[in-house]
């Protein structure tokens, strides 16, 4: 899925370079680009699962949440570049609640982290 990340990271950056540079007719690269993109957000929370954590249904719920949001801004932005209808809303509702994701990860963090008992970043040390 990494790789599929990458090319999808590469397409957009060409894509965006040739829009910038006033290339007709790079629409379906900049689509490609940005869907490729989205579709690993949407499947953020199965690539990350965090079973070995002790809060590891709140994590996948959090991964989730984050991978639909970021989801749906980048379609919001593919939306904005191209000048499509509906774009501010969804861009609204995707940067929204990636702001509502930040707020949960930095409680979700603080919270375990403080906990003692809870070792999350156990692994990172040994």
């Amino acid at each position: 899925m990494l790789k599929v990340a990458i090319m999808g990271g590469v397409l957009l950056l060409v894509a965006l370079v040739l829009k910038v540079a006033g290339v007709h007719y790079n629409d379906a690269l900049l689509s490609v680009g940005f869907g490729t993109l989205a579709v690993v957000a949407f499947c953020l929370g199965k690539l990350f699962p965090g079973t070995h954590r002790i809060g590891a249904p709140l994590w996948k719920f959090a991964m989730t949440l984050t991978g639909y949001s970021l989801a749906a801004a980048l379609i919001g932005l593919l939306f904005i570049i191209m000048h499509w209808p509906g774009s501010d809303k969804l861009t609204i509702i995707g940067v929204g609640c990636l702001a509502v994701c930040a707020i949960a990860w930095l409680v979700y963090l603080l919270y375990y982290k403080k906990n003692k008992d809870n070792q999350i970043f156990e692994e990172e040390n040994n």
